[in-house]
């Protein structure tokens, strides 16, 4: 049973959130806070955080890194109607594990906090746009965490523009096998296809070793 931590300061939404992780057998409810202090306060251990952007007392991602301080297990995923370049990319750059729209279909965020809970990195469909739209570079790779040193090899050399088979020739591996890894990689990052995992990783400042 994976357990849940809401927050969020409208009522209405903090009680839709409240039922639509009831409605899962899989989630059980463990915290529900209308601000970070109150989120903050909380003293059961969640194993996912569902946490608005803009709170009254304080950012939801800087809530985020406080709760993941605590519980370095934790994983946090930001909920918002925000979907510009700079939050996403900010929010993943700050190790947070997920970013999902509010406007999302409440089987999207379902199959979110799950997908978080496994240790995936999570985008929905708005913020998988916005970090296609991002120009700027974060200096952490804390959203690459997931993949293994392989997949960020062969990552990084996407970034850095090489096709499938100049990477496959580089790393002396069949064309098919570095496809099918590009296919884990899509997979592991939770984006919808092989450009926004390479958008991705320049938001994450990926470069190939020498």
């Amino acid at each position: 049973m994976t357990r849940v931590l809401v927050v969020d300061d409208h009522p209405v939404v903090l009680r839709g959130l409240a039922s639509l992780i009831a409605s899962d057998d899989g989630l059980t409810l463990v915290g529900a806070a209308g601000s970070a202090g109150e989120a903050l306060a909380l003293v059961e251990e969640p194993d996912v955080a569902v946490l608005d952007l803009h709170l009254p007392d304080g950012d939801g991602i800087d809530l985020g890194r406080m709760l993941k301080s605590r519980w370095p297990r934790l994983r946090v995923l930001i909920l918002t109607m925000n979907a510009d370049s700079n939050s996403v990319v900010r929010s993943l750059g700050a190790g947070l594990d997920g970013y999902v729209l509010k406007d999302a279909d409440p089987e999207e965020l379902l199959s979110a906090i799950h997908s978080a809970a496994t240790g995936s990195l999570v985008l929905g469909s708005g913020a998988s746009e916005a970090v296609v739209r991002a120009t700027a570079s974060a200096p952490r790779t804390d959203l690459l965490s997931v993949l293994d040193a392989r997949e960020m090899e062969i990552l990084a050399l996407l970034v850095d523009g090489l096709s499938t088979s100049q990477v496959a020739s580089r790393l002396y591996l069949a064309r098919k096998t570095i496809l099918n890894r590009v296919s884990d990689i899509v997979g592991k990052l939770a984006v919808d296809n092989r450009a926004e995992a390479i958008a991705l990783g320049k938001a994450a400042g990926l470069q190939p070793s020498e």
